[in-house]
């Protein structure tokens, strides 16, 4: 005979079934935390855009020159992104004292109001004419964007319940790798419907939507009022940061991650060139693989690894990310050389036959979100709340001084390599493969000699 169920086992089983209901469906009810997400699609896909517009102004002009010495195109988009870049590098680890300092819903809408405003000038004759007045103009908007960024980071964990880290930072990862597929794509259509003078104003729109957007989260406690100068804050977050094996090991995990996919970003137009046989500007179509990858792999992260340490997870990202992207790179060489040889030659990755590089670009984004997704949420869960704005401002800096190495020796590599961007993807690949596999077996060992997994996933004795 059945024994009848208890009030008690009842209300058990009732808060159980509420703790599995813990993922994207609470998070999409949670008011606040959509505040953000939504501004922060506005403003990661308007910042985009606007370096489509810088190059648009410095190349509309056939005789741009600076200090009366002429420039080409090329150059100038050099020229450009350095200057997007130099306070990326220089200005975050301030920027995130300054962020646990303030209020972080005021600096967000500050940094999105300051944006718009600095983008309107962009439609102004005098930036038009002159192209130092452009970089100078990029410089501000970048320093604008560094307040944002950490302090953004620093409000997801206090407007989710811990659990429900994994899958808010999946949503924030995915708007944040198809901004920078498809931002860039999408400011060439903006600026030919709305002319070079009027798509300024259209950005701006988007930024002061997103300072609306912050307006209804939840604000940070104040911090108690300090009399330090900015740099021995800074010294005392670097100080943690470097004592702290889980947030330092989290830090250089996600600063690898984010170079790889720069590179792979800037590769992308040679490879659908050289490989697909496709034009140019036809690029987005290995981003958008990526990026729809990266998407696939958030779902399957938060739907069938929640329970996996991040250590293991993103150490079988990285291994997957070596093998296909070795992979990606192989297939030129298999193109070239292996068809020919076995009597294949009529067979290309053109055509129906580009489907096979896109596949594998879009398992190089599916490995990304194991690696990030969790790392990500781990790192916010660690840091005390009155240290996110140092930890995030400094992991901010080391990405975007990451990001420069790839600009440099990904083009360098694709251009006078043997092979190419085909090299270039197994010089970048094999590495990433050989090295996770050595410290996720580590790993193992570690854990079948009777190592512990604390709540970072790392081995302890």
């Amino acid at each position: 005979m059945t024994r009848p169920i208890t009030e008690k086992e009842s209300s058990s089983d009732a808060l159980a079934a509420s703790k599995d209901r813990v993922g994207f469906d609470s998070l999409f009810r949670n008011k606040p935390f959509m505040s953000l997400w939504l501004a922060q699609i506005f403003s990661q896909f308007a910042d985009r855009v606007v370096f489509v517009l810088f190059v648009a102004v410095l190349t509309a002009s056939s005789s741009a020159t600076i200090g009366g010495r002429h420039f080409e195109s090329a150059q100038l988009t050099s020229y450009l992104y350095v200057a997007f870049t130099i306070p990326a590098v220089l200005l975050s680890p301030m920027a995130g004292v300054y962020v646990d300092r303030w209020s972080n819903k005021m600096v967000m809408i500050a940094s999105n109001v300051f944006r718009a405003l600095c983008v309107c000038l962009i439609a102004t004759p005098y930036v038009k004419a002159s192209p130092v007045a452009a970089f100078s103009l990029a410089f501000l908007i970048s320093i604008g964007s560094q307040f944002f960024t950490p302090a953004e980071s620093s409000s997801i964990p206090r407007l989710v319940k811990k659990e429900e880290l994994l899958h808010a930072n999946s949503l924030f990862f995915t708007t944040m790798m198809i901004a920078l597929g498809f931002g860039f794509a999408i400011g060439e259509p903006i600026i030919a419907q709305t002319g070079i003078g009027k798509a300024p104003y259209a950005v701006a729109a988007a930024f002061l939507i997103a300072a609306l957007g912050i307006i209804p989260i939840t604000d940070n406690k104040k911090a108690k009022p300090s009399n330090n100068a900015w740099w021995e804050e800074l010294r005392f977050g670097i100080a943690y940061i470097a004592n702290n094996k889980i947030v330092f090991r989290a830090i250089i995990k996600v600063t690898f991650l984010f170079s790889t996919i720069i590179t792979l970003n800037i590769i992308a137009v040679a490879l659908s060139e050289q490989l697909m046989n496709l034009k140019a500007v036809q690029f987005g179509y290995v981003v958008a693989a990526a990026g729809l990858g990266m998407g696939v792999g958030n779902f399957i992260v938060t739907h069938y690894f929640a329970k996996t340490p991040p250590v293991l997870l993103a150490y079988r990202g990285f291994i997957l990310l070596g093998f296909f992207m070795a992979l990606l790179g192989s297939l030129g060489f298999i193109q070239d050389y292996l068809f020919p040889a076995i009597g294949l030659s009529f067979v290309k990755f053109h055509g129906s036959m580009i489907a096979v590089p896109l596949f594998v670009a879009a398992c190089v984004g599916a490995s990304c979100a194991l690696v990030a997704v969790p790392t990500q949420s781990l790192l916010q869960a660690a840091v005390p709340e009155e240290l996110r704005g140092k930890v995030f401002g400094a992991q901010n800096t080391a990405m975007s001084a990451a990001s420069t190495i790839p600009v440099v020796l990904a083009g360098v590599s694709s251009d006078y390599l043997p092979g190419g961007v085909f090299t270039t993807l197994l010089i970048i690949g094999l590495p990433t493969l050989f090295v996770a596999l050595h410290h996720y077996r580590k790993t193992q060992e570690e854990i079948a000699q009777g190592g512990l997994i604390d709540e970072a996933g790392n081995t302890i004795n």
